[in-house]
C-alpha cells in the first residue's frame, strides 16, 4: 500500500504529536497513543503508555521537536512504520538547563477503533 491520502495523514499526526507535547496538551498526547504502548527513550528507558504521560506531564518540558524527512512503509492496511530523524530540545521541570538530543526515531503506528495511534515508538540518540 503507498496510499499518499494516508501518508500525509500519518504525517500530519506525527506534526500533530509534537506540537501537542511542545504546547503541553495532554488529552490530545494521550490519543495519540495506542494503550499498549511501548515507548523506548535515547536514554534506554522503557515505559508504558501511563508512565510516558507521567513523565510528559512532570518530568521534563518538550521545548521543541523537529523532524527530518520522515519515510513511512505499509505492512497491510493497518500497520505503518515510520522512521526518520529527530532533534528534541528539552528541560527538566524546574531546571534551567535546556537538553538538545539529536537522533533517529521508529515509530509504529496501527489503525484501530480509535484511528491511528503509536503503539510503539523508539528513539537512538546520534552519535557525538
Amino acid at each position: 500500500m503507498t496510499d499518499t491520502p494516508v501518508i500525509n495523514q500519518l504525517l500530519a499526526l506525527e506534526k500533530e504529536r509534537s506540537r501537542a507535547l511542545v504546547e503541553e496538551d495532554h488529552a490530545r498526547v494521550a490519543e495519540l497513543f495506542a494503550d499498549d504502548l511501548v515507548y523506548v527513550h535515547t536514554t534506554g528507558m522503557v515505559q508504558g503508555k501511563a508512565d510516558y504521560l507521567d513523565y510528559a506531564q512532570n518530568a521534563v518540558q518538550y521545548l521543541s521537536i523537529e523532524r527530518g524527512e520522515l519515510q513511512v512503509r505499509f505492512y497491510g492496511d493497518a500497520l505503518a512504520v515510520m522512521t526518520g530523524p529527530q532533534c528534541n530540545t528539552l528541560q527538566k521541570r524546574g531546571g534551567d538547563q535546556p537538553i538538545r538530543g539529536e537522533g533517529f526515531a521508529t515509530q509504529v503506528w496501527v489503525l484501530g477503533a480509535h484511528g491511528w495511534q503509536i503503539s510503539s515508538f523508539q528513539a537512538t540518540r546520534s552519535p557525538s
